[in-house]
């Protein structure tokens, strides 16, 4: 595991146990495939870099409020991708996604609900995920 996966797996255990959730990673078929389709499509390598590491931690992953990622077999992630747009997930109304060079948390009209909600790795969108559940929590 490496140090970004370990990141990964740390914020994701510090969620408050609502549900068990387990981790299940990505096959690596799975994360080949997963990467030659990203690849086909030209996403940027350090993308996929980070979304492979995520996919080698956990292949998608449900919380109970705010975040909810797509498994990395669903093509569903590209579906704007013509606008150079991933999306990476939906939780209610809260879309994940990768675009202008961030990772976002919005929605389907807003790429991010603001500045505060975008982030230049991976692993900052799932802190701001966190922010926004423990305050979603303490309401």
């Amino acid at each position: 595991m490496n140090v970004n996966q370990s990141a990964i797996v740390d914020l994701l255990g510090s969620l408050p146990e609502l549900l068990e959730i387990t981790l299940v990673p990505a096959t690596t078929e799975e994360l080949n495939n997963f990467i030659d389709t990203a690849r086909l499509r030209e996403v940027p390598e350090n993308v996929i870099m980070q979304l492979v590491d995520f996919y080698g931690v956990t292949n998608g992953y449900d919380y109970n409020v705010i975040m909810s990622f797509f498994e990395c077999t669903y093509l569903t992630i590209y579906e704007w991708w013509e606008g150079g747009d991933l999306w990476l997930g939906q939780r209610d109304f809260n879309t994940l996604r990768w675009s202008n060079g961030k990772f976002c948390l919005g929605d389907a009209s807003n790429i991010s609900f603001d500045a505060s909600c975008e982030a230049d790795t991976l692993i900052g969108l799932i802190e701001i995920c966190k922010r926004e559940i423990l305050k979603v929590l303490k309401d």
